[in-house]
């Protein structure tokens, strides 16, 4: 039955569901200190915060994809909104810790419900010759919404409080449910004979929790440590039982067939995982570095990541006509080539400390990233069949999520782990007694209680200021290394592009539409 209002309502609506997921991810970092001074929680634990959200979110994608598939998209659709829009209340309304962590979670379940059937009712609704424009164009403006997510975190923590970062879901649910309900055409009958993969759920969000808990904890447990490596044994063993499970199984979560068919889909899926870990991992290493390093608080500092998101604004929407002029592969591979490019330019910027020098890699940080997000949902769908759409998005979806749960915990480790090398060497350089548990405790705690004002000696222990321009030398070296990891992401999706995203898909390719 087609939509009572068109397939230009269903793209409002799936464009402001998917913005409403996408600007939560990257607001919230700049509320996490709030959240942690409220809560007494430090910087290493209230970073679950977010993981708290993205790994159910990357662990139950595919699954939710697939539960479009068989029950009907508008249905799954509608049950995520609501659950996430429930959840973002319980969260902004949470009493204790525990208690914001579990409202995260269920967050995250309600996105992982919503952002497949997104891509997929937009599919659906525009025939293959406009399904790239539109997918390009609802990936693109949600993109835009998630970039401006760090100057609306940063504004909404300083003025109204951390808690209006996680409420503002509620008017955007409301906007999504008025236009979705009459624009989205009602399901057919639910698929009969077919089973959900509850197993395959399973090992694929342990295998994810396993590895984002390994590298998340390796920062205060050290590498050393027997849970640590526990967890990482845990992520390789249920991968490994995942693949051999989805190759045996009947009704598989994750069709892998599909990836070794169509090597445009395996090459958009790659990309979308690496554009996460870019995406994700510095909307978390970004903010520490403007409001810690260069001292500014945290609504000035997402003022200043707009150099980021301006670029979106013009280059997300001439991505998707690019993409339906010449393909995917040379898009993804300029875009990679521009966030490797801005990680180089980043790097030796973060030595010094002003803006005005970090201000061009931001610029071409934000461009790059808009041409890959705005460019990989299209080549990955134009060659599935449309009765996997549901599957493939959803597969999409947790690549990004996933990635970016990964990245996340990945360049905070990478960060952490120079920092503190870097440290010690700069406090026995500067002829300083050597940091004990209790001035490396005290210094941690002055640099924390920082994260909610900007860095100020003033506000400083006496016994920890004379660390501090140790600290700050040892953490602009910290960054250059994040940078550095990113142009090595940059690159790898630049390779991976150019080898597996051959080119346009050939007109009238992708014929069945399910």
């Amino acid at each position: 039955m087609p939509s009572k209002t068109g397939p230009g309502a269903v793209l409002v609506a799936m464009t402001v569901a998917n913005a409403m997921v996408l600007t939560d991810q990257t607001a919230v970092p700049l509320a996490l200190p709030a959240i942690g001074q409220e809560f007494g929680i430090a910087s290493g634990g209230v970073q679950w915060v977010l993981n708290a959200s993205l790994l159910p979110l990357a662990g139950l994608l595919v699954l939710g994809g697939r539960l479009g598939d068989l029950l009907g998209l508008r249905r799954v659709f509608l049950a995520g909104s609501v659950l996430f829009a429930v959840a973002s209340a319980a969260a902004g309304l949470a009493p204790s810790f525990p208690v914001l962590l579990a409202a995260r979670i269920a967050q995250g379940a309600g996105g992982a419900l919503l952002l497949p059937a997104t891509v997929a009712l937009v599919s659906a609704a525009y025939g293959s010759a406009r399904r790239g424009r539109a997918l390009g164009t609802m990936a693109g403006f949600a993109a835009v919404a998630g970039a401006f997510g760090p100057s609306l975190g940063g504004l909404l923590t300083v003025t109204l409080g951390w808690r209006s970062v996680l409420l503002l879901n509620l008017p955007l649910l409301v906007v999504t449910l008025v236009v979705a309900v009459p624009a989205v055409p009602p399901d057919g009958p639910r698929r009969a004979g077919t089973r959900v993969d509850a197993p395959g759920a399973a090992l694929l969000g342990i295998a994810l929790v396993g590895l984002v808990f390994g590298l998340a904890q390796s920062t205060t447990w050290g590498w050393g440590s027997p849970a640590v490596q526990a967890a990482l044994v845990t992520c390789v063993l249920a991968a490994a039982a995942f693949v051999g499970w989805e190759r045996h199984t009947a009704d598989p979560l994750m069709d892998l067939g599909l990836l070794r068919a169509h090597p445009h889909y395996l090459g958009s899926t790659l990309s979308q995982a690496l554009a996460g870990m870019v995406e994700m991992g510095l909307g978390l290493i970004l903010p520490l570095l403007l409001v810690l390093n260069l001292g500014m608080d945290p609504a000035t500092a997402g003022l200043a990541l707009l150099a980021s998101t301006a670029p979106m604004v013009l280059v997300a929407p001439l991505a998707g006509r690019w993409y339906d002029r010449v393909g995917g592969r040379i898009p993804l591979v300029a875009g990679f080539a521009a966030l490797a490019v801005s990680g180089a330019m980043l790097a030796p910027a973060a030595l010094f400390n002003e803006y005005l020098l970090l201000l061009p890699g931001l610029v071409v940080y934000g461009t790059g990233l808009a041409v890959v997000l705005t460019v990989n949902d299209p080549v990955g769908l134009d060659t599935v069949p449309g009765r996997d759409h549901g599957q493939a998005s959803g597969v999409s979806a947790t690549a990004e999520q996933g990635g970016g749960a990964i990245g996340i915990a990945l360049l905070y480790a990478v960060f952490h782990h120079t920092y503190l090398a870097r440290l010690h060497e700069e406090v026995a350089l500067r002829g300083l007694a050597p940091l004990t548990d209790t001035t490396g405790a005290a210094l941690r705690s002055d640099l924390e209680a920082a994260e909610q004002t900007g860095l100020d000696a003033h506000r400083f222990d006496e016994g920890t200021v004379a660390y501090l321009e140790a600290a700050r030398t040892a953490s602009d070296h910290g960054y250059r290394i994040v940078f550095v990891a990113v142009v090595v992401i940059g690159v790898l999706g630049m390779v991976t592009s150019a080898l597996l995203v051959r080119g346009p898909v050939p007109e009238g390719h992708e014929v069945d539409t399910g």
